[in-house]
């Protein structure tokens, strides 16, 4: 009769606790996923910022002006402080990448345009790893082959 009593009065109790428990798991995954999320726009959004200027210039179409454009945006404030955010919300790997790549370019190494699409590639391949894919696949060529009309002439140099 007492273990009757006893399962009686533990059972309402070890319900309440086991859903108090869940509640409190369940909640607490759903706030990760909602920080995981806003994080993940706001790399987005600053890794777009990063790139626009550098797109312009790979494109082929574009005009003198427009390329004049894009090289003022890479030196402005406004940019700067893009690449601060990155450097605060990056993986160290794209972090890594777009410094390399940015050292390129201030030390006035930008003559070679292979180099410089491969350090970009690299750059956008940890972009792609650091916001979904953490095992891609893809070699760089291929991230520039829809915009280089010409990649099979580059594809090798760029690959290496």
């Amino acid at each position: 009769m007492t273990d009757t009593v006893l399962i009686t009065i533990l059972s309402p109790i070890l319900l309440t606790v086991g859903g108090i428990l869940t509640w409190f798991l369940k909640s607490r995954k759903e706030s990760l996923l909602l920080i995981e999320e806003r994080s993940r726009e706001k790399r987005m959004n600053t890794y777009k910022e990063i790139l626009d200027p550098f797109i312009v210039l790979i494109t082929p179409t574009a005009s003198k002006n427009e390329k004049e454009k894009a090289t003022n945006t890479i030196s402005s404030s406004n940019y700067k402080k893009a690449a601060f955010d990155l450097i605060t919300f990056g993986s160290d790997e794209t972090v890594r990448c777009y410094n390399s790549m940015m050292q390129y370019v201030f030390n006035g190494q930008n003559n070679d345009t292979v180099e410089l699409l491969r350090l970009f590639t690299d750059l956008i391949l940890n972009i792609r790893k650091d916001l979904y894919s953490k095992k891609t696949k893809l070699k760089r060529s291929e991230v520039l082959e829809f915009t280089l009309t010409d990649i099979e002439k580059y594809r090798k140099s760029i690959d290496k």
